[in-house]
C-alpha cells in the first residue's frame, strides 16, 4: 500500500489550490482492507497532538464492509447499512476532545467511532449520517484519553462510496 498526502493544519489554511505557510503536508499510509497486502482494516496509525488539526484524504471504494451485522448500531442508524468503508485508527498523545469532520464527495455516508476496530468487541462512541453530498458528517468524543487508541469509520450506505476528506482536531 503506497502513501497518500495529508493536509497538517498548523494555521489557518486556504483551499483551492493554494497553499500558505502556516500550512504543511506530510504523508501517511492509509487503511489497508482486509485480505490485501495480508492486512486488516485497522491498520496505520495516525497520532494526534493536543490543538493539531490534520486532514486525511482518502475513497471508501477500496474499502471493505465491516460493519454489516454489528447490532450496536441500531441506535445510530435504523435500516440496512450495505456500503464500503475505511477504519482510522487515531491515538491522541494527551487528554482532549477528539472531533472528527467528514467533507464527503458521495450522497450516503456516515462517521462513527468505536473503542475497538468494527468487527471486533467494542462500543460505538459517536456517530453521524447523511444522504446530500453536502451534508458533512461531524463525531466529537469528550475526554479521549492520552495514549488511547479510537477507531474513526468513514462509511458508506446504501452501497455507496467515494472520496472524502476526514479532518481530525484535538481539542
Amino acid at each position: 500500500m503506497g502513501t497518500l498526502s495529508r493536509l497538517v493544519r498548523l494555521g489557518t489554511c486556504l483551499v483551492l489550490g493554494l497553499l500558505v505557510s502556516a500550512c504543511a503536508i506530510d504523508d501517511y499510509t492509509p487503511p489497508t482492507p482486509p485480505g490485501q497486502h495480508a492486512g486488516d482494516a485497522c491498520t496505520s496509525l495516525t497520532e494526534i497532538a493536543q490543538g493539531e488539526s490534520l486532514s486525511l484524504f482518502d475513497d471508501t471504494s477500496r474499502g471493505t464492509d465491516l460493519t454489516t451485522a454489528s447490532p450496536m448500531f441500531s441506535e445510530c442508524m435504523a435500516g440496512e447499512r450495505i456500503g464500503k468503508e475505511l477504519v482510522f485508527p487515531v491515538r491522541p498523545s494527551s487528554p482532549g476532545t477528539l472531533v472528527a469532520t467528514l467533507h464527503p464527495q458521495y450522497a450516503h455516508h456516515w462517521l462513527h467511532t468505536w473503542t475497538a476496530c468494527p468487527g471486533s468487541a467494542g462500543d460505538v462512541l459517536d456517530c453521524s449520517l447523511g444522504s446530500m453530498v453536502e451534508d458533512n458528517d461531524v463525531n466529537q468524543i469528550d475526554d479521549v484519553q492520552a495514549g488511547a487508541t479510537y477507531y474513526v469509520v468513514v462509511d458508506g450506505w446504501m452501497d455507496e462510496a467515494g472520496e472524502f476528506e476526514l479532518m481530525l482536531e484535538l481539542k
